[in-house]
Order: C-alpha cells, then structure tokens, then sequence
C-alpha cells in the first residue's frame, strides 16, 4: 500500500471542512491524512512545523482574503503543492491564482470524491514535474 498522502486544509467555514473531510474520509486510495486550520496564520505555523505534501487553500479567511491569501501561502509555502479552493462567482479570482502558481482549484459547492482526489494527486504531479 502506498503511503498516506499528509494534506492541510486552511478553511474557516465547519461546513465545508465537515463536507472536505467526508469526502476524503471515503478515500481508500490514495489514503489520505486530513489536517484542519481555520485562519491563514495557523496554517503557516502548520506548514512550518508539520510534513504536509500539499495544501487546500480557501481563499477568503478571517485573517487574509482574495488572492493576497495564496500570494501569501505561496510565499511562505514554495515548495508545496497549492489547491485553491472558492465559490463559483470568484472564477478570475481562482485563475489568477492559477496564473501565479497554484496547482489546482476546486469549486466549493461542487465538491465531489473523484474530483478532490485528482485535484490531490495532479497538485502533487504537476508540482513534482515543474521541478524537474
């Protein structure tokens, strides 16, 4: 079996970390380690201390919003794999951050097992290519 994969969600809404966390719960390949913050701050200190291979990242939060949230993970969190996660109405929001280096995104309201599994996996892909 392969190793679990260690992801960081950095959300504030209990709705949609319980909805994350179910769907990811049902995994049975990959095997995945869900760890759950709920403000930008906190999931920098994670990210520092902790073996985390990549990052679920709202985009709105307490502490920080909009694109100056991933500007800011980014920064902070190079040599990770980002997924962003927003409401349907911030799509140029979502694909600025993609321009700026995010690996992947996914739609809240839309998420769905398949969906945030290949959005995992191709995150760490896509991360592990651009370094070669």
């Amino acid at each position: 079996m392969k190793e679990p994969i260690n992801v960081l969600l950095i959300e504030d809404n209990p709705g949609d970390v319980r909805l994350v966390e179910t769907v990811l719960n049902e995994s049975q390949e990959p095997k995945i380690n869900l760890f759950v913050v709920d403000n930008l701050a906190r999931g920098l200190k994670y990210i520092a201390a902790e073996s985390i291979q990549v990052v679920l990242l709202d985009l709105n939060l307490p502490d920080s919003q909009g694109i100056q949230t991933f500007q800011k993970t980014h920064k902070f969190a190079m040599k990770l794999p980002i997924v962003v996660m927003s409401i349907i109405s911030d799509k140029e929001l979502i694909y600025q951050a993609m321009k700026e280096g995010a690996h992947d995104y996914v739609i809240k309201g839309q998420i769905q097992h398949d969906g945030i599994i290949r959005a995992i996996r191709y995150a760490i892909w896509s991360y592990h290519k651009r370094e070669e």
